[in-house]
């Protein structure tokens, strides 16, 4: 009986070792299978709540436009934009980060904002921004404008480069170079500092030279002489808006670093003026626009006027002078959005120009 039983007993221990194999990879497999499920159940929640906050930015867009139309309906209002009431009309008592921040929607917020400003490269004396965040509207205005640029003013884009600390010859190379990428020759606006085909189709990369207006900032890159460095220090200080038309700047909201460069290339063109001129006359402009409380955006911000700032002669010369490149009116507002997902904490970014007459979206950029 002893010889029937023995591998009947060997046949069984090899069958449970067997079983248990099976249920341990069984096991292994469920653990997998759930791991697995509960990875691609997190990233479709993720991908519904970046969904979300792109609805959410949008939605801030579209917010920000019924402010612009609200502005442009008001005849006061819309006459004139500051830094603070830029393409908005504030009640009494109001601010813009009451209208422009945290504002609850859904399962989520939006907030309208943009940084406050950031330092000139390499710490020039001009300028003064601050670090921060604004809550409201910038305006177009405020920037240089490449496609308003003309052998007349280009000494304005050239010395914008200058202050943020590039050496002449490539501020020249730029600046001129800028004019024939966007003129509708083919002739060289300075021989020793232009590009037109010649030069761009001797590149390891060869292209031609695009003889039509500026689509976007980013264009610069394509450009004779800029590098990423350089287009980095000019994003925030160049437009490509409007298209055609001469250039503008609306001086109650352009930065300190477009004041000085139009400051200093304008007295460069005066007889009997200095840098240190065009300088006292920015700081005295910069200090009367920031109020009693010498704070920017903030409700006591003024409105410049020339007889209200304690010029000398030589600065009221300057400042007469650049009156010639002034707007006190912004048609092209730029609307920066961050929808947020309350739940996952989503965010999407979404930047648009809004043309103010017809509201028409002209440029959007997501990320």
């Amino acid at each position: 009986m002893f010889q029937f039983l023995s591998p009947n007993r060997k046949s069984s221990g090899t069958i449970l070792i067997s079983v248990l194999w099976i249920l341990v990879i069984l096991t292994v497999l469920t653990v997998s299978l759930g791991r697995n499920t509960h990875i691609e159940l997190a990233l479709v929640k993720n991908a519904v709540a970046k969904a979300r906050s792109k609805y959410l930015a949008w939605a801030g867009v579209v917010y920000a436009m019924g402010h612009i139309r609200r502005d442009t309906g008001d005849a006061a209002s819309a006459r004139q934009d500051t830094l603070y009431r830029c393409g908005i009309r504030l009640e009494e008592g109001a601010a813009p980060e009451d209208l422009f921040k945290g504002r609850l929607l859904g399962d989520g917020s939006f907030d309208i904002q943009y940084p406050a400003g950031l330092p000139a490269r390499g710490g020039s004396a001009f300028g003064g921004e601050t670090g921060g965040v604004y809550y409201g509207l910038q305006d177009e205005e405020r920037r240089i404008n490449l496609n308003a640029l003309a052998l007349d003013n280009a000494r304005i884009f050239s010395t914008l480069l200058v202050n943020l600390g590039f050496d002449e010859q490539t501020a020249l190379t730029v600046a001129y170079s800028v004019l024939d990428w966007k003129d509708a020759d083919h002739n060289l606006v300075d021989q020793t500092y232009g590009a037109e085909d010649d030069y761009y189709r001797s590149l390891a990369k060869p292209l031609r030279c695009k003889n039509r207006p500026f689509d976007s900032p980013e264009e610069l890159l394509l450009v004779r002489g800029v590098t990423p460095e350089i287009y980095q220090a000019l994003q925030d200080y160049v437009t490509v808006y409007p298209k055609q038309g001469i250039l503008r700047i609306n001086f109650d909201t352009a930065s300190g670093t477009v004041m000085a460069a139009l400051a200093l290339a304008v007295a460069k063109m005066l007889p009997d003026t200095q840098p240190q001129d065009a300088q006292s006359l920015v700081d005295k402009i910069l200090s009367y626009r920031r109020g009693e409380d010498g704070v920017e955006f903030t409700a006591d911000d003024r409105l410049i006027e020339l007889n209200q700032i304690p010029l000398n002669a030589v600065e009221r010369n300057i400042f007469l002078a650049m009156t010639q490149y002034r707007t006190s009116t912004s048609d092209y507002l730029r609307v920066r959005v961050k929808g947020t997902e309350k739940n996952r904490g989503a965010v999407t970014w979404l930047e648009a120009v809004v043309y103010r007459p017809d509201l028409s979206i002209l440029s959007w950029d997501r990320n």
